[in-house]
């Protein structure tokens, strides 16, 4: 007999080999997986390179005639990271716990990342778990009317799952739960990040204080103002954020009803 037929563990390895290339399936999903994510990313990176360089063709590239708010990464990182460590249930069937998150805005692109791991809701969590890693890009959607700061959403563009290394009979669960993660839809993994809140205040009105008494005498009065955002840029570490200010229209004063007095 040949040593292959003599050694059960190398007669399962032909086996499977043998069936995998029959059926079409899927041995190394881990680098499909990381693959495809890291093309998301490169893509995405392609897209805002090319949304930079026809911008800067058609005038320059911040707008100083407005409003000009500056975000830095590390403070948008730091943001993210304040809520860390946290777990999230996704598509009602993971258990994702996120441990460390990433924050870059270069190339007009911004780039949120969160690593962390994914178990099965429904079982222990050290039956199977699996390295998880979600690439996002961040948008500025808007100012908050009441708290004047801006409001950021991150919109999921990859996921890559990794097996852990285990042994014995949890190995084809923990392979199993790669395999599901990575057909898993990216929405599902929104909740992760949908909303980050930048601290950069605006103001939504303007004080001014009373002058007099004197010859000149003027009356304290509040300026409220518009504020929306007109343009986001990421490069060079930064988030570049142009804002449209002008002043709001105020309501017209309500007259007193006809022939009321003080008392």
């Amino acid at each position: 007999m040949s040593s292959l037929i003599r050694s059960p563990a190398r007669l399962f390895a032909a086996a499977v080999l043998l069936l995998a290339g029959s059926c079409g399936c899927r041995l190394l999903h881990h680098h499909e997986t990381a693959a495809s994510a890291e093309a998301a990313v490169l893509d995405r990176r392609r897209q805002g390179l090319a949304a930079l360089t026809a911008a800067a063709r058609r005038g320059p590239l911040l707008p100083f005639d407005k409003v000009l708010v500056v975000a830095d990464e590390r403070l948008v990182r730091d943001v993210v990271a304040a809520s860390l460590p946290f777990e999230q249930v996704v598509g009602d069937r993971y258990r994702v716990r996120v441990t460390r998150a990433e924050v870059h805005f270069e190339g007009g692109f911004g780039l949120v990342r969160l690593d962390g791991d994914a178990s099965f809701a429904d079982r222990p969590a050290d039956e199977a778990r699996a390295d998880l890693t979600v690439y996002g890009e961040l948008d500025v959607v808007g100012l908050d009317p009441r708290s004047g700061v801006l409001r950021g959403q991150v919109k999921v563009i990859a996921v890559d799952a990794r097996k852990v290394d285990v042994m014995g009979v949890r190995a084809a669960v923990v392979e199993h739960l790669v395999e599901d993660l990575g057909r898993e839809k990216l929405e599902a993994f929104s909740a992760l990040a949908s909303r980050i809140e930048i601290p950069v205040r605006l103001e939504q009105e303007v004080a001014l204080p009373a002058v007099g008494p004197g010859e000149v005498r003027i009356d304290a009065a509040t300026i409220p103002l518009k504020v929306a955002v007109a343009d986001v840029k990421a490069f060079r570490g930064k988030l570049w954020v142009s804002v449209n200010v002008s002043v709001a229209a105020t309501p017209p004063a309500v007259p007193s009803p006809a022939g009321s007095a003080a008392r």
